[in-house]
């Protein structure tokens, strides 16, 4: 099996970074506004994590493994009209700057499917910044 990983550098508090990434926030800024996001995210074990663009025809969705706040989410991931699920670790680490940001995205079949989804992740982490540099 192969992983994701990815990690981002965010000028915010760990805890302004939890509330970006574990809340219905994240709508507004993981996928590009064009996509029209809409998001269930219930921070918690057993919760739902759902992101849902109707306007691209595209979803992904999964349940909440592990929530700790505000250091680490864990969720199961399968994209919709598609069999595989893989599993998504989010860490924050306090760093001097603001927080360190680790995705671990695991279970690909394929390191091509790998590297698609580090790219993804790096695309949708490089809108936080300027999401949060708003507040």
């Amino acid at each position: 099996m192969h992983t994701a990983s990815v990690e981002r550098l965010v000028a915010a508090s760990p805890t302004r970074v939890w509330a970006a990434l574990s809340t219905p926030e994240l709508a507004a800024w993981y996928w590009p506004p064009r996509f029209a996001t809409e998001v269930v995210v219930e921070p918690w074990p057993g919760g739902r994590f759902e992101l849902d663009s109707p306007a691209m025809g595209m979803a992904a969705r999964g349940q909440v493994t592990a929530a700790d706040a505000p250091v680490r989410l864990a969720f199961t991931w399968r994209w919709d009209g598609e069999s595989d699920i893989t599993t998504v670790t989010l860490t924050l680490e306090p760093a001097p700057s603001g927080t360190l940001v680790r995705v671990e995205h695991a279970g690909f079949a394929t390191a091509q499917a790998a590297t698609e989804h580090a790219q993804g992740w790096a695309d949708c982490l490089g809108r936080l910044p300027g999401h949060l540099a708003n507040d």
